[in-house]
């Protein structure tokens, strides 16, 4: 017999899923026809207005069966009919129909994994006998021991997966509540059972089935009883039955698992059509909270691909809560802290909490949540409320909280029913902010730029665009993290998304130039932007706030023009080729051409290159003359050319010498692939008629390459007659970074170049130019080869490098090329980011007690230790005895003592009198913090009145005296080594949730054979402590630079986060280097040298700020202060 023919024939498009908005509700929240304080179907088949109206297109309907109600209607007790308090079949049926009429398609819940135990088959399986087919409906035994690698879900409320009935005398399974059974789904019989539930809901016109729990309807001893072969199979079985059956129907899968497990439950486009991306939800929120784009990037590029016709759908929270299972422990305790302060505010391993009350009913927080729930890859799920901003109520009872009545109008009962109040499900929403006096759906209404308006505005335009339900996603990588930048791209659609993640306006330089000549134009507002050239394109976003662009071939804005850089270049004419510039390589009729060419290039064209470049050293100061030293074109490339180049600036009695390697390219000013080398272009140049550009060879892709394919050979270049040769080379490690043909990698140049150039090879390598050229081995080179050798893996592990040797032996480095390390930027940055929003919330709480919580650094603390940590597992790298001379530690001697401390007395004498020199032209602001602390009291004696607290620290030399004669009688106790020499948060990059340490060139003021002499690594301890110092210090600044917020309170507060912050760094520092031999094992000895090179390090920190920042001389100030 064949089976009843569907009333409903289905969708037509049979991806119409990709393209759905889903609106997810309780029918008993939605509105109450029969006035009982229940919502029903008619009430809500009353509302359809309104969805269609809203824009979605799907609703999901949570459970409506009958049922006792014990688990928000996921105990079910018939499968086949409707609660009685929602009405009856007939009034689904008539909702089913005027649904469709609308163009709303339904999902609704098969439960299958469990009933409730009121259900007539569990009813009939409690009292069957053993074995009968009747009792194997369910999983039952004899003890509770059976599955014991089974994990449980509901930990807050179940201390067992098997729960006891006495009426069979067994122990029947439960992977949920004790009162939900678990169907036994490896017994035919269930399935085909299922599968009778399934085919009735559709055959009613049923567009689509959530399937609770999938992943634990099989069992099997000796597994973990998740995502078994045997419950894909059940699932398959299911889906051929609706492929053979129905047309454009849907399978939903309820899979709380991690991306790659739920892969699987697409098949192979044969069982799921969708499943929820539920580690994504929770890491929307993190993003927010640490305004950083990283771990929304993160969990996108662990998602598996998955098949073509099949898609992800996307949430806000997983209706009753933000599920927090697919997180870490240490995420979850963030999250925690973070958005469920109050206990109460917390269910399971979730937080049962409103959008609204998450976002702080920040209008903008809200609305960015939106924009990426739409935006992100898969099929967003909005909760119903969500749209108008409803609040919660965290008094009630288990989800209850957010399962409140929809608030429609501010009149009796929030509009829901006209029942006495007393009688209603749940009271509505009351308090001042979110009750419904305050938020519902009239007035929002009426209210053109409410919160409902702006996502009707939103869901349309997402509806206008395939790209969002379709379109494949490209992650962009601007240099300002909190911006979260990607391409939805589908067929002709480009669609360009920008997110600020931050509480402040942000800008960000994207780079778009694979788009070029596509104009941006805004799709909320259709504004057309600026077209996208070579450049990186600039935008600014305000707080919180977001884009979409729509890419397209549109006119640009007509008050737009189209202009090159500002840059008035010389034109250098060429007869010669690069011998046109050096007299001496021309024939002698030409010599005074070339010098006259020589002599611009030298006294017009570099002296005016060389201070827009950021490598270059010499800024502060007036160039008087450029020379090339040394010069020698690239052998078998006619257009790059190697050169050494001296500078001397006025009053400086020792040149500075660079290396400068230059090329040519050819081209007029309209050629299209000149303008990304504008930037780095020293003039025009012409041979005849043609034209072209001369500019810094480190912008030529191919040049760079080149250096990258010599490297991978180990080759040695001969330069010219008597010039020396470019010795290229390898580590063991090379192979493995640089994989296949490197030499053909895509080259970037970094934006923030500083006294080098850095540029990635792909994602595979990080090359580094050194600029400044100094003679002698390089200390970053030799530190690396060593620490790559020993395997230390918190560094960026050594491929290669280019250095020169002379004729007589000098070796000078030239590229160093390292490891690419894919990270979350410098702590630097991060740690100012972290204070930035920890002295906002201070400053908005100025009431609150800065040493009440001492969790509330609990997220950075964990940072400190594990930076402290590293960087004592470094040291114990760098105290290994392993033969080579250069690294192996020795005891520090009397000698060495003396030649310290004489050095840190030179420090301090060379201060004293800069400082004295400096004392009429000090800052007013400086001091005013002076009086300030001097008003305080500092811990010295005051010997009459200061002036300032510079007067002070001048006239505290016999205390210094005392501190001599202190470290003078130290017996040293300890072994020198080798350390990273210029330690601070800027050296270290952020890496998932560990650290990378880099840059281990030392302190670049410094000669070299200095930088490679050992010495106590505690001078690396100094320099992270004193780094936390001036990140207070410029946080603090920052904070108080409007002249808004109480200064003394902001002051404790970070006092209190940079003391927790060392204490946890030196914690977790001495807890790895305690028994090492660098480490003093006398405490008084360790503090005592702590203080002499914090003395030293303060000293360095007071003569720069003098001489480059006056204005932040009060931080050294400061230091100095406290160790005097």
């Amino acid at each position: 017999m064949s089976a009843k023919r569907p009333e409903w024939t289905g969708v037509e498009d049979p991806l119409w899923y990709k393209d759905a908005i889903i609106y997810q509700l309780h029918v008993k929240a939605f509105g109450d026809s029969s006035q009982d304080g229940i919502g029903d179907f008619r009430g809500l088949s009353q509302r359809l207005d309104y969805l269609q109206d809203l824009g979605v297109d799907t609703l999901w309907l949570m459970p409506f069966y009958p049922s006792p109600l014990r688990d928000d209607g996921y105990d079910i007790s018939d499968y086949q009919d409707v609660h009685p308090d929602y009405g009856v079949l007939a009034d689904f049926r008539a909702f089913v129909r005027e649904a469709h009429a609308r163009g709303l398609k339904i999902i609704t819940e098969l439960v299958i994994n469990h009933t409730s135990d009121q259900h007539p088959w569990f009813q009939a399986a409690r009292q069957a006998p053993p074995g009968s087919r009747e009792r194997s409906f369910y999983v039952w035994s004899d003890d509770d021991r059976k599955f014991a690698g089974t994990r449980i879900i509901f930990t807050d409320t179940e201390g067992s997966n098997w729960a006891w009935d006495p009426v069979a005398q067994q122990y029947y399974w439960h992977r949920f509540f004790a009162h939900q059974p678990d169907l036994n789904h490896n017994n035919p019989a269930v399935v085909r059972a299922v599968i009778k539930i399934m085919r009735f809901w559709l055959d009613l016109g049923v567009d689509g089935l959530r399937l609770d729990a999938i992943p634990y309807l099989c069992v099997r001893e000796g597994t973990g009883n998740e995502n078994l072969p045997e419950t894909h199979a059940v699932i398959k079985q299911m889906r051929a039955v609706v492929d053979r059956h129905y047309r454009g129907r849907l399978f939903l899968a309820e899979a709380n698992q991690w991306p790659e497990d739920v892969r699987d439950y697409f098949g192979d486009s044969d069982e799921c059509h969708m499943a929820y991306h539920f580690p994504l939800m929770p890491r929307m929120y993190m993003a927010i909270a640490q305004e950083d784009r990283h771990p929304i990037i993160d969990i996108l590029e662990q998602t598996p691909g998955i098949p073509e016709r099949c898609q992800w759908a996307i949430f806000l929270r997983n209706h009753d809560e933000l599920t927090l299972e697919m997180v870490t422990n240490h995420e979850r305790d963030y999250m925690y802290r973070t958005y469920a302060a109050d206990p109460r505010m917390r269910v399971n391993v979730g937080i049962r909490r409103r959008l609204a009350p998450l976002m702080d009913n920040d209008p903008s927080k809200i609305k960015l949540m939106n924009s990426l729930l739409l935006s992100m890859p898969g099929t967003p799920i909005i909760y119903y409320g969500d749209e108008i901003g409803m609040g919660d109520n965290i008094y009630l009872g288990d989800r209850n909280g957010v399962r409140t009545p929809m608030q429609w109008s501010p009149d009796r009962n929030a509009g829901f029913s006209r029942t006495d109040p007393q009688r209603l499900y749940l009271p509505p929403i009351m308090d001042p902010i979110y009750g419904y006096q305050a938020v519902n759906v009239e007035a929002q209404q009426r209210e053109p730029a409410s919160l409902l308006n702006w996502m009707k505005r939103l869901i349309a335009v997402r509806r206008s665009c395939q790209a969002f339900g379709r379109g494949r996603l490209d992650i962009l990588r601007p240099g300002n993290r909190k911006i979260l930048a990607y391409i939805r791209e589908y067929g002709d659609e480009i669609v360009l998304c920008v997110a600020n993640l931050s509480r402040s306006a942000q800008p960000v330089e994207l780079d778009l130039k694979a788009y070029k000549g596509l104009v941006p134009v805004e799709m909320l507002g259709q504004t057309a932007f600026p077209p996208i050239g070579e450049l990186p394109y600039l935008l600014t976003l305000p707080r919180h706030g977001f884009y979409w662009f729509r890419l397209s071939r549109t006119a640009p804005p007509v008050w737009h023009e189209e202009t090159l850089p500002g840059l008035e270049l010389r034109v250098l004419v060429l007869f010669q080729g690069w011998n046109s510039f050096f007299p001496d390589r021309v024939e002698p009729r030409r010599r005074e051409m070339a010098a006259a060419l020589h002599d611009r290039l030298v006294r017009q064209v570099l002296p005016e290159f060389l201070p827009t470049q950021r490598w270059f050293a010499g800024k502060g100061g007036q160039i008087e003359k450029v020379e090339f030293e040394q010069y020698d074109i690239w052998p078998d490339r006619s257009e790059w050319l190697l050169a050494r180049i001296q500078v001397w600036l006025v009053g400086r009695d020792e040149p500075q010498f660079y290396s400068l390697p230059l090329a040519l390219a050819w081209g007029d000013d309209n050629d299209e692939r000149l303008r990304s080398l504008w930037p780095y272009t020293l003039a025009k140049v012409r041979v005849g008629a043609r034209m072209g550009l001369l500019y810094g060879a480190f912008a030529d892709e191919q040049f760079c390459q080149s250096l990258v394919g010599m490297i991978a050979q180990g080759v040695q270049i001969p330069l010219g007659a008597g010039q020396g040769w470019l010795r290229f080379s390898l580590t063991h490690a090379f192979a493995e970074l640089a994989g296949n043909a490197p030499q053909t990698l895509p080259v970037k140049r970094l934006a923030l170049d500083s006294s080098n150039t850095t540029l990635t090879i792909s994602d595979r390598l990080l090359m580094k130019a050194y600029r400044r050229m100094q003679s002698g081995i390089n200390p970053e080179l030799e530190m690396g080869r060593f620490l790559t050798a020993i395997g230390f893996p918190n560094i960026a592990p050594l491929a290669g490098a280019l250095e020169y040797e002379g004729e007589g032996g000098d070796r000078i480095s030239l590229v160093m090329l390292q490891g690419f390390i894919a990270n979350q930027g410098d702590a630097w940055s991060y740690t100012l980011d972290y204070l930035k929003r920890y002295l906002m919330d201070c400053s908005d709480h100025s009431d609150a007690d800065p040493h009440a919580h001492v969790s509330v650094h609990a997220v950075y603390l964990l940072f400190a230790s594990t930076l402290g940590r590293r960087t004592g597992e470094l040291h114990r790298a760098l105290a290994q005895t392993t033969g080579d001379p250069a690294f192996d530690p020795e005891p520090i001697t009397a000698t060495d003592m003396a030649g310290w401390l004489d050095r840190v007395r030179s420090e301090v004498n060379t201060t004293r009198t800069r400082l004295s020199q400096m004392l009429p032209q000090l800052p007013a602001a400086t001091r005013t913090l002076a009086e300030q602390a001097l008003a305080n009291g500092i811990g010295l004696p005051r010997a009459g009145r200061y002036a300032s607290l510079v007067e002070q620290i001048l006239q505290s030399r016999g205390t210094v005296e005392t501190r001599w004669a202190e470290v003078q009688a130290i017996t040293p106790q300890a072994m020198k080594t080798r350390h990273h020499g210029d330690y601070h948060l800027g050296q270290v990059l952020l890496h998932k949730d560990d650290v990378i340490i880099i840059d281990f060139e030392g302190e670049p003021s410094r000669p070299l054979a200095e930088r490679r002499a050992k010495h106590s690594p505690l001078r690396d301890v100094v320099g992270m402590l004193r780094s936390f110092n001036y990140a207070a210090s410029a946080a603090l600044r920052q904070a108080t630079a409007d002249g808004t917020g109480d200064r003394a309170n902001l002051i404790t507060c970070i006092n209190n986060w940079e003391q927790q912050t060392r204490n946890a760094f030196l914690a977790s520092y001495t807890e790895v280097v305690q028994d090492s031999p660098a480490y003093p094992a006398d405490p008084d000895q360790l503090q005592m040298l702590l203080e002499l090179f914090a003395l030293e390090k303060v000293c360095y920190e007071l003569r720069y700020e003098m001489d480059n920042r006056p204005d932040w001389i009060e931080v050294p100030l400061a230091g100095l202060r406290e160790l005097l």
